[in-house]
């Protein structure tokens, strides 16, 4: 684990190589930026660079701190992640009975906490107090997808470090020289909103499983009769709301392209790249009036579901909606 294994986010990586190179690392960094983004990878580089033996080049990846870094199993390095939905107090107070004990090392000690944003509010104010009054020489790293969940308090005490979406050309590059082939990697790098995790995940098996249904279904919701709606809401009422919530953003990206098509925009800019002349058939039965119409449609059911509306009647009235728009001369 290196800093040559991170992709992209040169000036973070800089801020942080030149803080750590000058023994000025703060003890408390926020990473805040979208699930996905590198977060992780960038956090638990770092995390080796300050427990590396090594003096010259941090981290090594050969040491004894290194390896066990790589193996999940050094004393010194600590990692919290959310136990079902939340961070819990009873895991906070885990962490500062550990740190109320001597380092193995007798240096210092990492602290990485994915999810901070999901602390409970008791778990929160807990490490709040570790954080104004650190015990030993420790650096604690906070991963947030969502800064704006945690409380002010502990970002006032953190350095943050905002991490922004990679280029879609850089991201598939490097998604090619892992091994995926060119069309795949750039259709993974251009769903993903730049985020190398989402696009590894894209690339797995079933990682297109969702918006291959979404294209479906449009193409139904096309070609058959209003029975298709009934199938179709039936589909996403079985779904988790997480998945619906995905599901309903790759038809909003379907639509998006059509409405390129549509518009003379050609196929340079879609996203599904792959599924293009599929795209190109049904753009043929759409006007740009009735997509905008019907993107507009599926982000309002996008805010009722994050309101918790009900699964079955929102999704029917947007199958109807979009069923309808379809149809109209």
């Amino acid at each position: 684990m290196k800093w040559t294994d991170i992709i992209g986010h040169k000036d973070q990586v800089t801020m942080l190589r030149h803080m750590e190179s000058s023994r000025r690392m703060p003890h408390a960094v926020l990473f805040a930026g979208p699930k996905g983004i590198g977060k992780n990878l960038v956090a638990n580089v770092v995390a080796a660079a300050l427990l590396c033996s090594d003096q010259e080049e941090r981290p090594c990846g050969r040491c004894h701190s290194c390896r066990q870094i790589s193996y999940g199993s050094h004393p010194d390095f600590l990692h919290i992640a959310p136990d079902g939905t939340n961070i819990k107090i009873e895991q906070i107070r885990m962490l500062q009975q550990e740190l109320s004990m001597a380092s193995f090392s007798g240096q210092r000690r990492v602290c990485i906490i994915d999810g901070a944003e999901l602390m409970t509010t008791q778990a929160a104010n807990s490490l709040l107090k570790v954080l104004e009054d650190p015990p030993g020489e420790i650096v604690f790293l906070l991963l947030a997808a969502n800064k704006q969940m945690l409380l002010t308090t502990i970002i006032s005490r953190c350095m943050v470090i905002a991490f922004q979406p990679l280029a879609d050309e850089l991201l598939a590059q490097d998604l090619m020289a892992k091994g995926y082939l060119p069309e795949t990697s750039e259709v993974a790098a251009r769903l993903s909103g730049g985020r190398m995790g989402i696009a590894l995940a894209l690339l797995e098996p079933e990682g297109l499983a969702l918006r291959n249904q979404a294209l479906e279904m449009i193409q139904k919701l096309m070609d058959s009769k209003l029975e298709a709606v009934w199938h179709s809401a039936g589909v996403l009422e079985k779904m988790e709301r997480n998945d619906i919530l995905e599901f309903i953003k790759y038809v909003t990206y379907i639509l998006r392209d059509i409405l390129l098509l549509v518009t003379g925009q050609g196929k340079r800019l879609l996203f599904n790249i792959d599924v293009a002349e599929e795209l190109c058939e049904v753009a043929d039965m759409w006007s740009e009036r009735r997509l905008v119409t019907a993107i507009r449609a599926v982000e309002t059911a996008r805010r009722a579901l994050l309101a918790n509306a009900n699964t079955r009647l929102t999704s029917e009235a947007l199958l109807i909606r979009i069923y309808d728009l379809a149809r109209e001369v």
